[in-house]
């Protein structure tokens, strides 16, 4: 549990850091946020592990749970989930990779990013960071 809190820490200064006061709405810097928390989860998961099925899957686990703890309306929950698996595919990638690099790799993704507007949409994106407002 202990490197699930200091990821999500992180994950919140930094996405604070890097988009101070919007992050929290269902725009781009909130699709980076889920993804960065998705990876930092199992980069710090993976230090107690190098089982990295089971890191990815207790990353899932924590971050389905929280799409359960705080419900959202249907399409935003959809584009987290989506972020957030996102996330931990970008982790197999990055794993070996500085925090700094990681925040860089995932703000590039912005350019192929795709604004959703209905639930269809998210079926072929899976490559791809979604958001549902500009």
């Amino acid at each position: 549990m202990f490197a699930t809190a200091k990821a999500t820490y992180f994950t919140i200064r930094i996405a604070q850091k890097e988009f101070p006061g919007i992050h929290d709405q269902d725009n781009k810097a909130n699709a980076f946020r889920h993804a960065l928390w998705n990876i930092l989860i199992a980069k710090e998961s993976a230090k107690f592990s190098s089982d990295v099925e089971a890191v990815l899957n207790w990353t899932k686990i924590i971050t389905d749970w929280h799409e359960e703890f705080s419900p959202n309306k249907e399409m935003a929950r959809l584009m987290d989930l989506h972020n957030n698996q996102f996330g931990r595919n970008k982790f197999l990638d990055l794993k070996e990779k500085s925090t700094e690099t990681i925040v860089i790799s995932l703000k590039n993704e912005f350019t192929n990013a795709v604004q959703v507007k209905h639930t269809s949409e998210f079926k072929n994106l899976e490559n791809q960071l979604v958001y549902l407002e500009k």
